[in-house]
């Protein structure tokens, strides 16, 4: 099954009650009702809303009140038969619905991502967290698949209660065969992504995904391209909110605390409606080795998912803190949220009547910093003649390099299939019209020797100048990164 779907969100605590009965088993009791596709519930460790108070699970602001979020996806018309129910089990929290496209079983193998507000795209796996793949964890097996399949970070969040396969599963303190369902979120290029749907039906007997189009403002400190913004006479005050995720990891700090803290602090100073924090357990970013806790450490190295929501006014001011703390680590998005309801007591923001699609505006490409970004060397107006093209990149480069007081970028470049390395030598031909990339290793032992005493990478690329969509100079490697060589033209 392939169908268009509305992913619903539901931002409350753990201590609010309905009578004599948890909000949270009301709520995810409710929705097991509906037989939805699939539902999940989150514990976060950290966050704030309406009240203005900082809810986390650390010393010495430990609190008997964290955050929970309870996802559901299904079709729209399902969907919205549930908010009845919601607004019973939740009467303070906040409600969300996003667009998305729902894909099931063998179906997902064929599934593309829908278009967004920016360029890159969301891949949402949901799984049982007691699967197994040749005695592996199901989970972590995915993401290998992601990362070997090219995917700039993927996160696994592990839920305590939920509904997968129309059987309700919820997380018991001394079980041993638990199979709550878990969220694994990937995001980047769709087509780097849209790689592992095909493999997806090798890991899980019935996968289920939903696909979403997004934009990757930032990954570890490097701006990809600006946050959306809604187009002046378009949409309104009313009907349209805005998401910013951050993905990284506990042990990122900044100012000597943990990042996700400092943004939750940050952003609660400058009056931002609320932010909540999910601890998860497995995930990379960048070409690191997937992370989670480890034996014999004494800091938890396992990846953290934030989430603020608000107006896109307020997004736009509240963005440079956003950017200022994530200048190092993490990968944050965005896209515009068609529905948001928040309510605490008499007081309610927003409204769960879903609202039509929003113009997006970009700035150009130009605003987006921080590297020189040839975008369509071969096709545009910045390709050189075909005999100067290797000439007029290496000026670039040395251009680059001079004034940036001497340092030498680090080159990455993007074919049109989606591919993305980082570029470890390039020579012309063979024949016209075609150059010889030289993508870096995984490990500097790699390289083999040449005759004359030199080394090359073991992968050689051929391509028509046609292929390459775009080749960035950046100023410094992304975090995790190997590829710390500058360019070279080997004749």
């Amino acid at each position: 099954m392939i169908t268009d779907a509305l992913k619903l969100s539901v931002y409350f605590g753990e201590s609010l009650t309905i009578g004599s009965m948890l909000a949270s088993d009301a709520l995810m009791g409710g929705l097991a009702e509906h037989g939805l596709t699939c539902t999940v519930l989150l514990r976060g460790i950290e966050g704030f809303g309406l009240n203005r108070r900082i809810h986390a699970e650390r010393f010495p602001d430990i609190s008997t009140d964290l955050p929970l979020l309870a996802v559901a996806v299904d079709a729209p018309d399902r969907i919205r038969g549930a908010l009845e129910d919601v607004d019973r089990a939740v009467p303070r929290g906040l409600v969300t619905l996003e667009r998305a496209r729902l894909a099931t079983g063998a179906d997902v193998a064929g599934a593309e991502f829908p278009e967004g507000p920016g360029r890159a795209a969301k891949l949402t796996i949901f799984c049982g967290a007691g699967e197994r793949v040749g005695g592996r964890p199901a989970y972590r097996e995915a993401v290998a698949l992601l990362r070997r399949h090219g995917a700039p970070g993927a996160i696994v969040l592990p839920g305590v209660d939920g509904l997968l396969g129309g059987r309700r599963q919820r997380a018991r303190l001394f079980a041993t065969n638990s199979n709550t369902p878990m969220v694994i979120v990937a995001v980047g290029p769709p087509a780097l992504l849209r790689r592992s749907l095909a493999h997806l039906h090798e890991l899980f007997v019935e996968p289920v995904v939903t696909l979403e189009g997004i934009a990757q403002v930032k990954h570890d400190g490097e701006l990809l391209e600006p946050p959306p913004c809604v187009a002046n006479g378009h949409g309104s005050r009313r009907d349209v909110w805005q998401a910013i995720r951050v993905y990284t990891r506990r042990t990122a700090e900044v100012n000597g605390r943990a990042l996700y803290s400092e943004l939750t602090r940050r952003l609660r100073e400058v009056g931002a409606a609320g932010a909540t924090t999910i601890l998860g357990d497995w995930g990379f970013s960048s070409d690191e080795e997937p992370h989670g806790d480890r034996l014999g450490r004494v800091k938890s190295d396992r990846p953290t998912y934030t989430v603020y929501i608000d107006r896109p006014e307020k997004v736009a001011e509240v963005w440079p803190v956003i950017d200022e703390l994530t200048a190092h680590h993490g990968i944050v998005t965005s896209l515009l949220v068609p529905g948001y309801r928040e309510r605490s007591g008499e007081t309610v923001h927003g409204s769960l009547d879903v609202a039509e699609e929003a113009t997006v505006s970009r700035r150009p490409s130009e605003d987006v910093g921080g590297e020189a970004a040839l975008d369509r060397m071969a096709g545009g107006e910045m390709r050189a003649e075909e005999s100067g093209w290797l000439d007029a990149l290496l000026g670039r480069v040395q251009e680059f390099t001079r004034q940036r007081g001497g340092r030498e970028p680090i080159v990455r470049v993007t074919l049109a299939d989606g591919e993305q390395f980082f570029l470890f030598a390039v020579e012309a031909g063979p024949g016209d019209g075609f150059l010889t990339l030289y993508p870096h290793p995984e490990h500097y032992d790699e390289l083999l020797k040449v005759p004359g005493g030199g080394r090359l990478p073991p992968r050689a690329v051929i391509v028509p100048h046609g292929s390459i969509m775009k080749m960035e100079l950046l100023a410094r490697a992304p975090r995790g990164t190997r590829s710390l060589v500058t360019l070279r033209r080997t004749r």
